[in-house]
């Protein structure tokens, strides 16, 4: 399936999503509860979509998604915050709004799936 990064900081949202990923077949990597250790993350690992909590802590996840956007790896936010005061460069990235049921999650990746189709609609593990 897909290799997902998961960024979020509080502990049982990150295990949840991350058990949810996993269950349905997809590789976890992290989960990240910072931007320090998504951004190593990244640069360890290949990833092929990410699911981004807007809020980590005392900072916000958008040096992350900036990331993502430059290496058009497709990712969305997951927040519980008001969707409309994300800077504009993100107005056409997909957001879930917390809490999030399991099959939310799953469908979100199948959407992430579908935008990439040339390296993300074949198995990445081989």
């Amino acid at each position: 399936m897909y290799r997902v990064l998961v960024v979020e900081d509080e502990w049982l949202i990150a295990d949840d999503s991350a058990a949810t990923l996993r269950r349905a077949g997809h590789q976890v990597v992290g989960p990240a509860p910072s931007v320090k250790a998504a951004l190593e993350c990244l640069s360890r690992h290949e990833i092929n979509a990410a699911l981004l909590d807007v809020q980590l802590f005392d900072e916000t996840s958008f040096r992350i998604a900036d990331q993502l956007q430059d290496r058009n790896i497709p990712f969305a936010f997951v927040t519980g915050c008001d969707d409309s005061k994300l800077p504009v460069r993100y107005a056409k990235v997909p957001v879930l709004q917390k809490p999030v049921l399991p099959h939310s999650l799953l469908e979100m990746i199948a959407q992430l799936a579908s935008k990439i189709r040339g390296s993300f609609g074949q198995d990445p593990a081989g």
